[in-house]
């Protein structure tokens, strides 16, 4: 899998086929992830399978006194994605820049560099400057420049959607089997809170 950096977008050399994204965190890269990554993997090799992710989850930036720490490391969460098989990781630094961003713009960013064909998102998906732009006018936007933009509803678990916000309250209050269900995979729970978690 190649990574790039958001910032060098630019400087990347163009490949020939268009891409199929999906974007998002991906903290803890659960179900729910690993069924939109499954949505562009299945793009392959007609298009370019690409993630585009954030190097530090921006509520870690943006709120930290209500960040309760990563599921995963940077380093993991890139081996998960890499193992789902995404081709191209693009990894986003939330600077100042890129926060004040509106959506519109980061979809235009997106069409420059990335050259999408298909884009997944979640039903709860929110881009832009004070995530002003969600799901559905996401994809009205991608309809405007010709790109596929398929809203994925979410993995359900027990009646509520996988999430990793479940999954942190699983590991804080102890529930490793239930976060074991909602990721999909065994888990270390005490490697998981060495990373952050609030006690």
């Amino acid at each position: 899998m190649d990574l790039v950096d958001w910032k060098d977008l630019k400087h990347r050399p163009p490949d020939p086929r268009s891409t199929a994204l999906t974007i998002g965190v991906f903290d803890g890269v659960h179900r729910g992830h690993r069924t939109l990554i499954g949505k562009i993997t299945a793009k392959a090799p007609e298009l370019l399978p690409a993630v585009v992710t954030f190097r530090e989850n921006p509520k870690k930036i943006a709120r930290p006194g209500s960040f309760e720490g990563d599921i995963t490391g940077f380093e993991e969460k890139l081996a998960l994605i890499r193992g789902c098989g995404a081709e191209l990781c693009v990894i986003i630094d939330f600077s100042r820049d890129f926060s004040t961003m509106d959506g519109r713009s980061f979809m235009e960013a997106l069409r420059c560099f990335l050259n999408p064909a298909y884009i997944a998102v979640g039903a709860g998906f929110r881009c832009g400057y004070r995530r002003d732009t969600g799901a559905p006018a996401f994809k009205a936007l991608g309809n405007e420049r010709g790109i596929e933009v398929e809203i994925v509803e979410p993995v359900m678990e027990g009646g509520l959607p996988v999430s990793s916000s479940r999954i942190r309250a699983a590991l804080r209050e102890g529930r490793s089997a239930e976060a074991e269900k909602l990721l999909g995979r065994a888990v270390e729970t005490a490697e998981c809170f060495n990373r952050g978690f609030k006690e």
